[in-house]
């Protein structure tokens, strides 16, 4: 008579188990934090003080003769990622004659150009995942990062250009698109490191360089 009795009860604190760890992952879900949307104003902070920094390690990097990437690299440690197409950017812009005069008329070096329109973007949004492969290096997982450009409105011909963009626009977060709207590749990490200068934020510092003699 007991039996019967005693393997109901069993049963029925199986259920009552299953149930409380039921509630238990419920609640855990439900307290759960959600997934952060992309911040534009705090990015842009970071993304600030990373343009600070790097201003800062190419002052530096004016006192070497010859940098090679090794000097580079360990002056940019903070921002810029070893063995990264960066690395090559870095010491090409440092290699940019700061400008020229003719006629009276100082021109900007692009150089002198690049630093001003990273001082000046603001972040726009996160194009997500970005796979690069420096020639001879292995593969790096970094991340793009649209950025408004504007420049006092000289670059509004440029973006208004049926030729070059079909038309301008921002794509929505997390998709990237060439062509589209200008963006840097970044490691994101504790801090921003610079992965590579892209054709999208180059394309707007020639323009502006033609623009001077325009």
């Amino acid at each position: 008579m007991h039996l019967p009795s005693l393997a109901l009860a069993r049963r029925w604190q199986r259920h009552m188990t299953m149930v409380r760890c039921a509630v238990v992952l419920l609640c855990t879900l439900a307290l759960a934090p959600a997934a952060q949307a992309f911040d534009r104003q705090v990015e842009t902070r970071r993304y600030q003080q990373w343009v600070k920094d790097f201003d800062n390690d190419l002052t530096q990097l004016a006192a070497v003769k010859n940098p090679t990437d090794a000097d580079i690299e360990r002056l940019f440690a903070n921002t810029v990622v070893p063995s990264s197409r960066a690395v090559a950017f870095v010491r090409q812009l440092a290699a940019q004659p700061p400008g020229s005069v003719s006629g009276g008329i100082a021109f900007r070096g692009r150089a002198r150009l690049t630093l001003a329109l990273l001082r000046q973007a603001v972040v726009a949004g996160d194009g997500g995942p970005y796979i690069d492969t420096p020639a001879g290096k292995a593969p790096l997982t970094l991340r793009a990062w649209y950025l408004h450009l504007d420049d006092g409105g000289r670059l509004e011909r440029y973006f208004n250009d049926p030729a070059r963009f079909k038309p301008y626009h921002l794509p929505p977060d997390g998709t990237l698109e060439r062509d589209a709207y200008p963006f840097l590749i970044f490691e994101d990490g504790p801090r921003l490191r610079l992965g590579a200068m892209t054709r999208e934020f180059w394309n707007a510092v020639l323009f502006l360089d033609n623009l001077q003699y325009g």
